[in-house]
């Protein structure tokens, strides 16, 4: 597809840093929180910002709903988000909240009492403009149980790809663009940078679409992406499709699995 790029410049919404915390109980969605408000005209792009979502002994998974809506009538438009095993992510992606809307967030954790501060950043089209947002965003690979990932396990052989860890037999709508997100899947990681793949296919005959995204890990189990997290896709993914991960190390011999999530924008 034609991908919109808006006209510059847009106008900006910068909210105020807010402490995302897990509900005290293992792995269940805390409290929403407001991360923007009062928009002055429809959003396009959003900016999520965290930091230091590593502290704490122990599994750090996490996840992250965003949702639209007040105090009570929230409704998510992206579920999921794995965001766990950060030390700071600026996590940047097409999305649409409409002008005058509330931007909530909440998160759940591996653990039963984790903070994050998080702050959001709106990227707002004129109302002229005609920028394209996406209709929907779908999840795969999440595991809302354990506040993580599909895990998805290197070969052992530098360089080498291990198997593909499938993240849904079945697409449920067609698919403009992805999102690639990952965290560690143990709290006890060597350091080790792993370049992903994500495909499509049947399992032994899968296309990669998406190659060597790589994700750098260190003994303090910190997960950093160094490849962009949002790719636009040149072909529409159709609804049906198998989606699968592998990975490797590029250095070393680590084993280690690390948790992949993917998320399906639908324009």
């Amino acid at each position: 597809m034609q991908w919109p790029i808006p006209p510059f410049p847009t106008r900006v919404a910068v909210g105020t840093q807010v402490n995302l915390a897990s509900s005290g109980s293992a792995n269940t969605k805390g409290s929403y929180l407001t991360l923007l408000s009062g928009l002055s005209a429809p959003v396009g792009w959003i900016n999520i910002g965290m930091f230091s979502s590593n502290l704490g002994a122990g599994d750090r998974a996490m996840i992250m709903d965003l949702a639209v809506g007040g105090s009570g009538s929230e409704t998510i438009v992206a579920a999921d988000i794995v965001c766990g095993n950060r030390l700071n992510t600026s996590l940047c992606f097409p999305l649409h909240v409409p002008a005058g809307a509330t931007l909530r967030a909440r998160i759940a954790t591996a653990q039963t009492s984790q903070v994050i501060p998080t702050a959001a950043t709106a990227f707002m089209a004129e109302p002229e403009s005609g920028i394209s947002t996406p209709g929907r965003i779908t999840s795969y690979g999440t595991v809302s149980a354990s506040s993580g990932g599909t895990a998805v396990t290197p070969s052992g052989t530098a360089g080498v790809k291990g198997s593909y860890a499938q993240l849904t037999a079945s697409t449920t709508k067609p698919i403009h663009a992805l999102m690639v997100m990952a965290q560690g899947s143990t709290n006890t990681h060597l350091a080790a940078t792993y370049a992903v793949d994500i495909a499509v296919g049947g399992s032994g005959s899968e296309t990669v679409i998406i190659p060597d995204h790589l994700v750098a890990a260190d003994t303090n189990e910190y997960l950093q992406p160094m490849s962009p997290d949002f790719y636009p896709l040149s072909l529409c993914i159709p609804a049906g499709v198998r989606l699968a991960a592998r990975c490797a190390v590029t250095t070393g011999s680590v084993a280690t699995p690390v948790e992949v999530a993917v998320y399906g924008f639908t324009y």
